[in-house]
């Protein structure tokens, strides 16, 4: 007689042993498929560590405890190790934690909830030594070659089994209580294969790194008690030598933390009121939150809600999933790139922190950057750097994202943050291109040995004869390091006559543009004509047969061209306005929307309109001109020498 009724999930235990292992190693390997990140790895060791002794805080209820971790970058093993001393296993959940779908926390008290993460750990890496004390059970093992297994749909590899092991963790020797992992990476799976990718080799370097990428870098609610756990980070070298930083305190990195200059929005509007009561002008703000490098605030649920107050469903995820959030606005993309380079001291091009949002649930971060869907002046999403921050939401399997509804609700907040940063752009120092020092004051003393050191290191010689006479020497004797420097010594070159036919009608720091000019050709008209000895900066041939005066024009200073196609993309300036750039380097962000045409390069000699221009830029519906002064000294200094590097950087490459 056939069976009638059945329960699946009963049966399922007594099904054939090959079809049982092949249906978990299918469950095991789409847990993995869930786990792309490259620092994975690091965050579900670290995710399960924080919050083995958080729980093991609420046991102790106020007795003396310390909440502690241990972490070794071991870049000679290719290993990472963790050690806390929290709440440990007990025996029953340790021989079944690393199992599916098996979790031991509380939903809503812990960072993670799904199950799946020790699996992860488990049968995503080769070699697996993990262990605990202190909770009636004690035990040290290994599990070697899960990876292997998972990927073998042959059947070839024996399912992998725990074998007891020995510690040499010394902080796992050393606790009463706790647990210790340790993984090892390398083979054809694994993210990364080397830890040898990230270019870190200092506990400094990691700690950026690990606090700002992985959970450790615990993310507060607003109403916290902020007691953050401590940890040691220790990093052997492949050679074997070790440094180690000792109580450090797991707590994100926000920008306005490390970078100088930065200033409370709150605070501003806390004296703007103060103003306002006292009968002064609310604009009137001390000069002490002027010229900053940031902006920065932390909003609250009701102060999310406020952003946005006439959108119902906005208004129902921010109060079912009371959210949070954090704003930072730079006012230049090249802060970030200072940030890594001086602060964070990692690989050139990586950027540990940069514009976008980031989503955060139960105190930590999840997923990578999301771009800020802006309309309009969209250079702000690469200059604000967003937290979203979630409390109980259900990200998906593994680290991947957000739901599309819950990933909506954090973009909708994050336009709206950065809508409120924009009305306040005035107190941000305005972007000249020059390298920010987001660091530190110099002092004057150190200042003047650092101009000493430049000159030293970057002389400016201009050795053709036939420029300032009879001396023969420009009075600028380094290059320029900022803007101001690119003014005073364009109006050497002008006032030298080396460039002729500008002609200045102002300069100005507080309207929009820096200046206005004419092009001025007076006679004798054979001043302006190109000399390759006597003047190489002048025209093929003259447009006018007589003088000739043009109209006002729109000019604007720059030491690198960059920020000012920066200012272009977010909307700032309008590049329709500006008819010539004065600039000490070219920059390559122009390379996004535009061609460019040297005047330096010989062949195009015929297409400088005026004396002294050395470029052109050209979108297809804007177009400007550009005297990019450092080209132009060496262009002086040695014509023929420069025209192999003017073909290759602006030629056409169609040849």
């Amino acid at each position: 007689m056939s069976l009638q009724t059945w329960d699946p999930l009963l049966v399922s235990k007594d099904a054939d042993s090959e079809i049982l292992s092949a249906a978990q190693k299918r469950e095991i390997k789409n847990i993995l498929k869930s786990y792309v990140g490259m620092y994975d790895s690091f965050s579900e060791l670290i995710q399960n560590a924080m919050d083995a002794v958080d729980k093991r805080a609420v046991i102790e209820n106020g007795k003396e405890y310390q909440k502690h971790l241990w972490l070794v970058i071991d870049l000679s093993e290719n290993s990472f190790s963790i050690t806390d001393n929290g709440v440990g296993f007990n025996q029953k959940e340790f021989e079944s934690f690393l199992a599916p779908n098996i979790s031991f926390k509380d939903e809503g008290k812990t960072r993670g909830n799904k199950g799946v993460g020790a699996t992860y750990i488990g049968y995503g890496f080769d070699y697996l030594k993990f262990g605990t004390k202190g909770n009636g059970h004690e035990f040290i093992g290994e599990l070697i070659g899960g990876r292997d297994w998972v990927e073998d749909f042959k059947g070839i590899k024996t399912r992998p089994v725990v074998n007891s092991t020995n510690s040499n963790v010394d902080a796992f020797r050393n606790i009463s209580r706790g647990s210790t992992f340790k993984i090892k990476f390398g083979g054809d799976h694994t993210r990364p294969k080397d830890l040898s990718w990230y270019s870190a080799t200092t506990p400094e370097q990691w700690l950026y790194l690990l606090l700002i990428k992985t959970p450790l870098g615990s993310i507060a609610f607003l109403d916290d008690d902020n007691s953050h756990i401590k940890f040691d980070l220790t990093v052997i070298k492949k050679n074997g030598g070790k440094e180690t930083l000792t109580d450090q305190e797991a707590k994100y990195i926000f920008p306005h933390d490390k970078i100088k200059a930065s200033v409370s929005l709150k605070d501003v509007l806390t004296v703007q009121k103060k103003l306002i009561e006292q009968g002064k002008d609310a604009s009137a703000i001390p000069n002490k939150y002027k010229k900053s490098n940031g902006l920065y605030e932390f909003f609250n649920t009701p102060e999310i809600l406020a952003l946005r107050d006439k959108d119902e469903t906005y208004r129902e995820l921010v109060e079912e999933f009371n959210i949070e959030a954090y704003g930072y606005f730079t006012y230049s993309t090249s802060v970030w790139d200072q940030f890594n380079d001086f602060l964070a001291k990692l690989r050139k091009g990586y950027r540990v922190h940069k514009g976008g949002l980031q989503l955060a649930n139960n105190r930590m971060t999840q997923g990578e950057l999301i771009a800020i869907p802006l309309t309009s002046n969209i250079g702000y999403q690469n200059q604000c750097h967003i937290v979203v921050h979630f409390k109980d939401a259900d990200p998906d399997l593994g680290r991947k994202g957000f739901q599309p509804e819950l990933k909506e609700v954090a973009e909708k907040a994050s336009v709206a943050i950065v809508n409120r940063f924009k009305k306040w752009k005035s107190l941000l120092k305005t972007d000249s291109g020059v390298k920010p020092d987001i660091s530190k004051e110099i002092e004057l003393h150190d200042w003047v040995k650092e101009q000493e050191k430049h000159e030293s290191e970057h002389p400016l010689s201009l050795s053709n004869k036939n420029f300032f006479a009879p001396i023969n020497e420009i009075s600028i004797t380094s290059e320029p390091q900022s803007e101001q420097d690119v003014i005073v010594l364009f109006n050497q070159l002008i006032a030298g006559g080396v460039i002729r036919g500008i002609k200045l009608l102002a300069t100005s720091q507080v309207k929009q543009y820096d200046g206005v000019y004419k092009f001025v050709v007076r006679e004798p008209l054979d001043n302006h004509v190109f000399d390759k000895e006597i003047n190489p900066l002048g025209v093929e041939e003259m447009h006018f047969s007589t003088e000739h005066i043009s109209p006002p024009k729109i000019l604007e200073y720059k030491y690198n061209l960059d920020a000012l196609i920066h200012e272009f993309e977010s909307e700032y300036k309008n590049e329709k306005d500006i008819h010539l750039a004065i600039t000490w380097g070219m920059g390559g962000e122009w390379k996004k929307n535009y061609d460019a045409t040297s005047f330096l390069d010989l062949d195009n000699l015929h297409l400088r309109d005026f004396h002294g221009l050395t470029h052109v830029l050209d979108s297809g519906t804007t177009r400007f001109y550009v005297i990019a002064l450092k080209e132009l000294i060496l262009f002086l200094n040695d014509v023929d020498g420069v025209q192999e590097y003017q073909k290759r950087q602006y030629g056409d490459d169609l040849f």
